[in-house]
């Protein structure tokens, strides 16, 4: 039976047995002489994790993670594949709501150079050939001929033209460029849309034609299929009478006959095709990454084709969120140690991500280009609409110096969030302590945030080896969407660094969990530090911070390290009174041999009087 049933705690199972076999391989047969960036780039994963003192496990979250209906190439399955090959318990999938919806996406496009959508432009830039072209070919946009089916006023088309240079195949190939102002705004799941475009095959044959390469998402290896990124090619083809669909590699190639010499509509069914091709795939996990128009030629025989017209038609009833929940349960069999859970990125403006109750779609208001969504004013009223739904919210990836962050965030309360992802950096640990400065803010402003940690993968490969590798650990009961939740809202949960730490950080005062918030007029108190699996050479600070209620006036942390304990230290005491007089919270931090942070909890506040805005009962002691 399943853990989130019976309440049982991340042990020594199959799946880790696995693991721990692999890593020390790994390490047996790793010379760091000859292969520094191997042992580098691969961390071994996370290790089994002991029960807290009350009889809690930490379940290692992934708390922020993209598939298929978001901008990146990973997949539901290949993330999920991820998650248990790094040891993480639960997978939190927070796709962008926008793109979710395809809002503000773009329905057609007439191949005008420099026409202004929504705002952006798309343009359509020339990749590389694709083997030997001679003299000639190439292709751009033209305005004569045009499709007569456009109906646009201004409207234009795509030729091109491929010569081969020889017998072999040569293409030519030219990429739809919706980056930058657009937003890619095509990108999201190929599920509950169709595509089709205007055809003009001028110049074809048996050893020329047109074609449109759909690139899509990455998946595991599966019934003969190898892993990698997932492709549809469509040759449009004047020399066959039949659609027909075969498999290369990752590629599925879709013959379509068309009719020469005269424009005609083709409508690209890649849920029906990638189903024919692969039966084993289920199609709708699958991101809309990358649209390219080519022609090919090949025998030196000339390809003069014309493309127009493209368009984006959305289905009547399509639910985007249940296709999300229907590809969990159907994956949840075929990766069992993992828990995948639906959330939400609300991110047309400030990214804010949801974590559990429905996920409805925030309401914008009028919204009619890209160049003009909303700022950090509707941080409040994100918060509000998650809360009146039973979630919570995380400030995501904050920007700018800490001083910055903090006053931001201090400026509106936070907006109520309930966290705000600390564990955060593109460039590693050495990155990111601004975070920490501007969280120690915060508590210093009697803000009861919980600091998660986050990947924000896109990709659905190589978790292990990413500078970005932060991951959250919750304290709880039950590994159940509503107990976690609980975890996360008292502030019971703590966050390493993959790879750099693997143990466990859980703190009490008095008596009272990490997270807590005492109130009482005691100068003195007794600190409990249970941390688990230091690294050698590791140490764990112990940080008080002076909450004076300073405001944006100055937005500084006010922590200061008053303990440092070592491995030794931890073995002979695990308790320390501490200085608990005036209003002020602590909280705990591993940092390695060369001072670097790679590991925090929470903090807990004793303050001799209530904050103005009152303690949230979850973290009442």
């Amino acid at each position: 039976m399943r853990d989130e049933q019976n309440g049982e705690r991340p042990g020594l199972t199959r799946r880790r047995l696995l693991q721990g076999m692999v890593a020390v391989a790994a390490l047996a047969g790793c010379d760091d002489r000859t292969s520094p960036r191997r042992a580098a780039a691969s961390p071994t994963p996370l290790p089994p994790r002991k029960p807290s003192g009350d009889g809690l496990a930490a379940y290692v979250l992934a708390m922020h993670v993209h598939a298929s209906a978001s901008e990146g190439q990973g997949s539901m399955h290949a993330q999920l594949l991820q998650a248990a090959a790094t040891g993480f318990d639960v997978l939190w999938f927070t796709e962008h709501d926008w793109r979710r919806r395809r809002l503000l996406f773009r329905p057609v496009y007439s191949f005008t150079p420099d026409e202004v959508y929504y705002g952006g432009i798309w343009r359509l830039d020339r990749e590389a050939d694709e083997g030997n072209l001679a003299q000639g070919s190439g292709g751009g946009q033209v305005d004569d001929p045009v499709s007569p089916f456009d109906p646009a006023t201004r409207k234009a088309s795509l030729r091109l033209d491929a010569i081969s240079a020889g017998s072999d195949p040569a293409t030519v190939r030219f990429r739809v460029h919706a980056e930058g102002t657009s937003r890619a705004n095509f990108r999201s799941r190929i599920a509950g849309r169709t595509i089709s475009v205007d055809h003009l095959p001028e110049t074809t044959g048996p050893q020329g034609w047109g074609e449109v390469l759909f690139e899509l998402s990455r998946h595991p290896a599966s019934g003969g299929r190898p892993e990698g990124v997932l492709e549809v090619l469509y040759r449009l083809r004047t020399d066959v009478d039949r659609t027909t669909v075969t498999a290369d590699g990752t590629r599925a190639i879709v013959d379509v006959p068309v009719a020469a010499g005269r424009w005609q509509n083709v409508s690209f069914d890649l849920l029906g095709d990638l189903h024919r091709v692969w039966p084993d795939l289920d199609p709708r996990d699958n991101s809309l990454h990358d649209i390219e128009f080519r022609a090919t030629s090949a025998g030196r025989a000339p390809a003069r084709v014309f493309f127009g017209h493209l368009r984006f038609d959305e289905q009547a009833g399509y639910d985007a969120v249940g296709v999300e929940h229907d590809l969990v349960a159907r994956y949840a069999s075929a990766v069992t140690d993992v828990l995948g859970l639906v959330g939400t990125e609300i991110s047309l403006g400030p990214h804010l991500n949801q974590f559990g109750g429905p996920q409805a779609p925030y309401d914008y208001g009028p919204t009619d280009s890209l160049r003009d969504v909303p700022g950090r004013d509707i941080i409040p009223s994100v918060v509000d609409f998650v809360h009146r739904q039973g979630g919570l919210v995380s400030v995501n990836h904050p920007a700018g110096s800490s001083q910055s962050v903090a006053r931001s965030l201090l400026a509106m309360q936070a907006g109520g969030a309930d966290l705000l992802e600390v564990g955060y950096s593109r460039g590693g640990l050495g990155s990111f302590p601004g975070h920490l400065a501007a969280w120690d803010a915060l508590s210093r402003n009697g803000l009861f945030v919980t600091g998660n940690g986050v990947s924000d993968d896109h990709t659905g490969q190589d978790w292990a080896g990413q500078p970005n590798r932060f991951y959250t650990a919750a304290w709880s009961a039950r590994r159940d969407e509503k107990t976690l939740m609980g975890a996360l809202a008292r502030g019971r949960a703590y966050v390493g660094y993959l790879g750099s730490f693997g143990g466990t950080i859980d703190m009490s005062v008095d008596a009272a969990p990490m997270g807590s918030v005492l109130v009482g007029p005691e100068a003195s108190r007794t600190l409990r530090v249970d941390v688990t699996g230091l690294p050698d050479g590791a140490g764990v600070q112990v940080l008080r911070g002076a909450v004076d209620y300073a405001g944006v006036a100055d937005p500084n942390p006010s922590t200061t390290v008053v303990r440092t304990l070592g491995g030794s230290d931890l073995a002979r005491a695990s308790t320390l009174t501490v200085d608990a007089g005036g209003e002020c919270f602590h909280r705990l931090q591993v940092v390695d041999r060369r001072g670097q942070v790679i590991a925090f909890g929470q903090p807990t506040w004793t303050l001799s009087k209530a904050p103005p805005t009152g303690v949230p009962a979850a973290r009442r002691a």
